[in-house]
């Protein structure tokens, strides 16, 4: 659905990007990690032009819209994106901000776009402040609106840039509730920035870290988090699960060497990540402040939920 070559792109002279080459395939959900700085917003920000590329190419179904003669009113339609600081209209109530699109870029009928902004704020569990103001509503609900507003234009992928970071603590889960549920239950291709360690591994098929403004390592969240290969991987991941641990006591620990399987015998893990078990991968775990999950296999989809 969506391929990136050799894309780079500069800020002042500054490389953020240098040289990423990727695909996202249709229906697939993929989780950007990686330091700040990596340059993981930048590249999300690209992918619909929001930042124009300084080199490379990006093919959305297989046409290049970085072509000067794309219409990005029509990219941006298909590709909508969910910022890290909600970007709601003040003045306006919940259901226009939602409805304001359809109506100015779809060109739809008031009465038609209203039923579509009504139906995605239900989607997000907010159709009772459909009439409040985004000063009337707490930081979670906000984001929630502008999920709902993305949801309502029914686009062909979704971009999460850090959804959850301007949210104080505790309404953090609510955010991540939502996503969870469009990724489980719509089939809908979504591509989340997130520093939620455990709710990357909660959504994802596939995540990608970035460091440095390039792609380190991508694969499977079982791999990446249980049996990363890139040694700057392991570090990242040893920092930041070992903060998740500390606040988690029940979470499986990620900085001990070693860890007992089923059997009462040792296996030898990875660099101080532990493999784990088919037991260990369905314990609770931490995937937002306040929030808690629990992963079972998915056959059909190959993920664990």
């Amino acid at each position: 659905m969506i391929e990136t070559v050799g894309l780079r792109k500069s800020f002042e002279g500054n490389e953020v990007l240098k040289g990423i080459s990727m695909k996202i395939m249709p229906n697939e959900v993929v989780a950007i990690i990686g330091p700040s700085g990596s340059g993981k917003s930048t590249l999300l920000r690209c992918l619909n032009l929001l930042n124009e590329p300084t080199a490379g190419k990006i093919f959305f179904e297989g046409y290049d819209i970085t072509d000067k003669n794309v219409d990005i009113n029509i990219v941006r339609s298909q590709m909508t994106m969910v910022f890290q600081n909600f970007n709601l209209f003040m003045h306006l109530t919940a259901r226009k901000n939602v409805s304001l699109a359809l109506t100015k870029v779809k060109k739809m009928d008031k009465e038609e776009a209203d039923r579509l902004a009504m139906e995605a704020l239900r989607q997000v569990g907010l159709a009772d402040k459909a009439d409040s103001y985004p000063g009337q509503l707490s930081g979670g609900q906000q984001q929630r609106v502008a999920i709902a507003r993305c949801i309502a234009m029914q686009p062909k992928v979704i971009l999460f840039d850090e959804p959850t970071s301007a949210l104080d603590p505790e309404l953090i889960g609510e955010v991540l509730d939502v996503i969870k549920k469009l990724a489980l239950t719509t089939g809908m291709t979504m591509v989340v920035v997130t520093h939620e360690m455990g709710f990357a591994r909660e959504i994802a098929d596939r995540v990608v870290f970035m460091d440095n403004g390039i792609i380190a390592e991508e694969g499977p969240p079982e791999e990446i988090f249980v049996n990363p290969k890139n040694e700057r991987t392991k570090v990242f991941l040893r920092r930041v699960l070992k903060e998740i641990d500390e606040l988690d006591p029940l979470k499986p620990k990620y900085d001990a060497p070693v860890i007992t399987n089923d059997n009462g015998g040792v296996e030898q893990t990875s660099d101080n990540v532990p493999a784990q078990s088919e037991d260990e991968r369905k314990r609770w775990f931490n995937f937002g402040k306040g929030l808690k999950g629990q992963r079972t296999k998915d056959k059909d989809r190959g993920w664990w939920r």
